[in-house]
């Protein structure tokens, strides 16, 4: 059987039933599962203590998630790479659309997500297979807008398929390096990246290894 989709279009938990969801309560139970996972870890959560901490009852948690690993799971979801409408972004230059892309999808003007790196710590130390599917989905997300770039580049005129195809071959670093650091930010740099600071990844790091010059003087640290 199918699952539901909420009004968002996103597939209800396998253990929802009912109307649909009321998204303000839904939220603080989300917000609940990521404040506790950071606060005690994955092993110690519980369905009891994540109702108690959204103010709602046990089986208001149970109606909309049938187990504790489909309540973290939406809730670590939660934290990943918002969707992207690539169209809208209408940027006339590969650096413009590198900038614009990946400040929407690394959201880094929605503080509330910054809480990814900490509940990724959390459960890399309780429960690695969580930790290795976060990695694995925010790598792949990333990775897919830079490639998008790429082909409106294409699109554009600025890089040659063969330029655009060789980037996106398995195994090529340019792109990787790129994703690396913002994997890695908050450990490389001590801080999130805010637009400026992904206009200098941009700017001196992803451009060049692309093969791309940027007129931007923009040095990272001022």
């Amino acid at each position: 059987m199918s699952r539901a989709t909420d009004s968002t279009g996103r597939k209800r938990p396998s253990g929802a039933f009912g109307p649909v969801r009321d998204e303000a309560r839904d939220a603080r139970i989300i917000d609940a599962v990521l404040d506790l996972i950071v606060e005690s870890g994955y092993a110690d959560l519980t369905m009891g203590a994540v109702a108690a901490r959204a103010k709602v009852a046990k089986a208001t948690v149970y109606r909309r998630w049938a187990s504790r690993e489909d309540l973290v799971a939406d809730a670590l979801e939660s934290l990943m790479l918002p969707s992207v409408s690539f169209e809208g972004l209408a940027a006339e230059t590969l650096r413009e659309d590198l900038i614009a892309t990946l400040t929407r999808s690394s959201a880094c003007l929605q503080p509330q997500r910054r809480r990814f790196s900490a509940a990724l710590a959390a459960a890399t130390g309780s429960h690695p297979q969580i930790a290795d599917t976060l990695r694995e989905r925010y790598i792949a997300g990333q990775r897919e807008a830079i490639a998008s770039c790429l082909r409106h580049a294409q699109e554009r005129g600025e890089l040659t398929a063969d330029r655009v195809e060789r980037l996106l071959t398995p195994g090529r670093l340019e792109i990787a390096a790129a994703v690396g650091v913002l994997v890695l930010q908050e450990d490389l740099l001590g801080a999130i990246l805010d637009v400026e600071g992904i206009a200098h990844l941009v700017d001196q790091v992803l451009l060049p290894l692309i093969g791309v010059t940027s007129n931007s003087s923009y040095v990272f640290g001022q």
